[in-house]
């Protein structure tokens, strides 16, 4: 959590180039800024405008994003047209959640989807969950 000050802003902003200690840099931080927080809002900033990516050829790779994308395109346009956007419907879809586990090279992803969470695709909250899981 980044260090704020009495208005809860960042005490290490882009206006101060993140209090970046050029010792630090050289001796053993890439980044030579403090904070976890921080250096994310140095990446983000250093991003510059937002990228047309009309022109962006994305691969069988970026499957996740092209759908994120369809997604928020789809939402941006039901609510231009005053409707409330379709997944807003079907909250329950969204319950997935990521997760961990160490166990025998034997046991097949749905065995261990099922020891994990209680249900085969990682659900929570849906007809197979067990109380053990969570």
């Amino acid at each position: 959590m980044a260090v704020v000050d009495e208005n809860y802003v960042p005490l290490r902003n882009k206006s101060n180039d993140y209090l970046i200690d050029r010792k630090l840099q050289r001796t053993k931080s890439y980044t030579g800024i403090k904070g976890v927080s921080e250096q994310d809002a140095a990446v983000q900033d250093s991003q510059g405008p937002i990228a047309d990516r009309t022109r962006e050829h994305l691969g069988p790779t970026d499957l996740g994003i092209m759908h994120f994308r369809k997604l928020m395109m789809e939402a941006a346009r039901a609510l231009q047209k005053g409707e409330a956007p379709l997944h807003v419907k079907h909250q329950d879809r969204y319950t997935v959640r990521s997760g961990a586990c160490v166990t025998s090279k034997t046991k097949d992803l749905t065995a261990v989807m099922v020891e994990r969470f209680g249900d085969p695709a990682g659900f929570v909250g849906g007809p197979g969950q067990n109380a053990a899981a969570e």
